[in-house]
């Protein structure tokens, strides 16, 4: 994942703290669009017009939509970063993909709209013609690298059975992540994300665990 956007400056001068300010504002407005009319059907003019700037100064700052776009991801996925790399090494293997698992749901309750942006750009990436597409395929590439790991952990330490297929049950644990995330973004009223990630969490213990 790229570094999010540096959002802890200290003893800044008030003219920078303005401008932190007024970045973030700005990624703020694009994040309401993209979840509101998606990437493609929201223009530059429509995010400054948002955030009450003229154009010139979101240019200024980030250039074009493209850049804006993954400065929205950047921020959306900053604090699951950090919630995923402080459970790591905390126990055996399969405790860290469980815990994985468990923060992944945390991450809907504790910011939709960050889930919501999310996954609005993410369908929208999936054609090859989008600028999105690259980013969003490094993206799963670099999931998929820190779930086997954790796999790969619980099969050096007994928690999780030996003849496990690594790579192909790290790709299977982010489709199912992906589809309740799908989900929820269809039927965001209806679907109890609770309850798939918890029947996910059996799941992989009845699969994984050591016979």
């Amino acid at each position: 994942m790229s570094p999010p956007l540096n959002t802890n400056i200290l003893h800044v001068e008030p003219q920078q703290e303005r401008s932190v300010e007024s970045t973030q504002h700005i990624v703020s407005c694009a994040t309401e669009l993209f979840v509101e009319r998606g990437y493609t059907a929201t223009t530059f003019a429509m995010i400054a017009e948002r955030t009450g700037f003229s154009r010139s100064i979101v240019t200024a700052r980030f250039g074009n939509k493209e850049n804006l776009a993954f400065a929205v991801v950047r921020r959306a996925t900053a604090q699951w970063d950090e919630m995923f790399a402080r459970h790591e090494t905390l126990g055996t293997g399969l405790d860290d993909l469980l815990a994985f698992v468990r923060l992944s749901q945390s991450g809907i309750v504790a910011d939709p709209t960050s889930r919501l942006v999310l996954e609005r750009l993410y369908s929208e990436s999936l054609s090859p013609l989008s600028p999105l597409h690259l980013r969003f395929q490094q993206s799963v590439i670099d999931l998929g690298a820190r779930l086997a790991s954790y796999i790969q952990k619980g099969v050096k330490d007994g928690s999780i059975r030996k003849n496990v297929n690594i790579d192909a049950t790290a790709q299977l644990l982010i489709a199912q992540l992906r589809g309740i995330g799908y989900q929820w973004f269809l039927f965001p009223e209806l679907v109890d994300t609770n309850i798939y990630h918890e029947e996910l969490l059996q799941q992989l213990v009845r699969s994984l665990s050591p016979t």
